[in-house]
């Protein structure tokens, strides 16, 4: 075969170049406009058919195409879809099966409405803003090392030789097995507690009952690692065979962490696998990382069961906030409008701002971990007065204000990051933050071959990220200041370079041995 014809085949039918992460065609996924459109008519369609209102029929639309904009480039989107999804479920939901469907019939204090739908739609502007700056950024970034068909080579293609120095991979899968089997002990200990004691008692008695046990203390503070331990492993890309087998474990430990009620760590954690699932396929060559029929099977079956599952979970732990009046309704609509409890929380939030007591609650993440312990601050723990108005928590502030007397039995209303910006910074803070957090989510997709501690600080934030809407909003930043982390970082930083050393002494004091391994 002439050279000639060799090289045309190489660039058109041979074999092909890996396509590095985050390198798309042309822009978006092909008949994705077609679809958007449909969509768009559809909801529009829907608003007249329902009547429903002008105000909440933009609102839909500004998300719809939100989840359109994130879908158009979906590797490196993911937790931004994701992310779209846990804001409507969890702040539009509720509102839209009223609006829409009139699954309720009460009115809301005048002001209530208006400022909450204020919100949501800076918000949802300064997510895509803050997501479009970000991918921008990275595309210029990649641009001088975008793949030709000459080198083959192009940005995150290669594994940067230095990368796993400080990550060795050997070490890291020993310490992520090690972790993960110590956390299911944990998890496993404080499940059964729950079951036998109630939902309420995780956050009272059991926070007492871990604090004063050694083992029950440091088998959490080894369970608080597992997400670090899990992500910088998946940071190595390791071969699709460990990732399954690491999948599975962390697969027990989110199913066991559900029987204590927390749905945030299941959910973000089962995203994380898919996020990173999306990634390899598209950075590993064609087909590595294909998902067969039975797959698909599965999948499909899996969405609506988890669903089902994070309902009776909530329903079981007895403080959820479903309509009494529910029964016989649209289980779909019954669902939203369960689960749409913290849009609840922002108009609350807007009604009683004047008796919630004054604090930077952007500044919580001062009040724990090792910023806390550097100032001096007074690390509080479950629900007492004490952290309600010394904590810097939003969240226990909150529900203080609210439910008095009940928040210390254990109850609570939940935040939202929405209703934190608000409180502090007004609606320009609701825009700016949601900026922050559309960039956070775009940037915490980018995952870079040989980087696999950034991998890891990336990844383990998702759930956090994902709970936003009904959670802190700077809790992605307790996460990282939290001791066991940056235990954790200094754990495999120390033994990986440890390692390195004694190789390259080995190397030294034996070159023959090393010379003929090498030939």
């Amino acid at each position: 075969m002439s050279p000639g014809r060799a090289g045309a085949r190489t660039a058109v039918g041979g074999p092909r170049h890996r396509r590095p992460y985050l390198t798309l065609p042309g822009g978006s996924v092909p008949g994705l406009g077609l679809v958007g459109a449909l969509c768009n008519l559809a909801v529009v369609a829907l608003a007249l058919f329902t009547q429903a209102s002008p105000s909440w029929t933009l609102i839909l639309l500004l998300w719809l195409n939100a989840v359109l904009f994130a879908a158009a480039r979906l590797v490196e989107r993911t937790i931004l879809a994701a992310f779209l999804m846990s804001f409507f479920v969890l702040l539009l939901g509720r509102e839209i099966t009223i609006d829409f469907f009139r699954y309720e019939t009460s009115q809301a204090p005048p002001g209530q409405t208006e400022h909450l739908q204020l919100c949501l739609a800076l918000s949802l502007l300064g997510i895509v803003a803050g997501a479009s700056a970000v991918s921008a950024l990275q595309a210029r970034r990649r641009r001088p090392h975008m793949p030709s068909e000459e080198t083959g080579h192009g940005y995150a293609a290669a594994a940067r030789p230095g990368g796993t120095v400080l990550a060795d991979p050997s070490i890291v899968r020993c310490l992520f097995w090690v972790t993960l089997a110590l956390s299911l002990i944990s998890v496993a200990l404080r499940a059964r507690y729950v079951l036998a004691n109630g939902y309420l008692s995780y956050y009272t008695d059991f926070s007492d009952l871990e604090d004063a046990s050694g083992s029950l203390y440091g088998l959490r503070r080894i369970e608080i690692m597992l997400p670090l331990m899990l992500t910088i492993y998946l940071g190595l890309f390791p071969p699709r065979r460990q990732v399954t087998a690491a999948a599975t474990g962390w697969a027990a430990y989110l199913v066991l962490s559900l029987l204590t009620g927390q749905r945030g760590t299941f959910v973000g954690g089962v995203v994380i696998i898919l996020a990173y699932w999306i990634v390899r396929s598209r950075q590993d060559p064609p087909g590595a990382w294909r998902i067969g029929t039975t797959g698909r099977i599965v999948g499909a079956i899996a969405v609506p069961l988890m669903a089902a599952v994070l309902a009776a979970v909530e329903s079981a732990r007895g403080v959820g906030a479903v309509a009494s009046d529910t029964d016989g309704r649209n289980p779909i609509l019954q669902l939203l409008y369960g689960q749409g409890v913290s849009s609840t929380v922002v108009r609350n939030a807007y009604a009683y701002a004047d008796f919630i007591p004054r604090d930077w609650y952007m500044g919580e993440f001062l009040h724990s971990g090792l910023l806390a312990r550097l100032l001096g601050y007074q690390v509080y723990h479950g629900n007492t007065v004490e952290h309600a108005l010394h904590g810097g928590s939003f969240t226990h502030a909150f529900a203080y204000t609210l439910l008095g007397p009940q928040y210390l039995s254990g109850r609570g209303t939940g935040s939202s990051f929405i209703a934190e910006l608000f409180y502090d910074y007004g609606y320009a803070g609701v825009l700016v933050g949601g900026a922050v957090y559309g960039a956070l989510c775009v940037w915490a997709c980018h995952l870079v071959k040989g980087r696999p501690l950034s991998n890891g600080l990336r990844l383990m934030i998702v759930p956090v990220v994902l709970w936003a809407p009904r959670g802190s909003a700077t809790g992605f930043l307790s996460t990282w200041l939290t001791p066991s982390v940056v235990v954790a970082l200094a754990a495999v930083s120390i033994l990986s370079l440890a390692a390195a050393l004694l190789r390259e002494a080995d190397s030294a004091r034996h070159p023959h041995t090393h010379r003929v391994r090498s030939t």
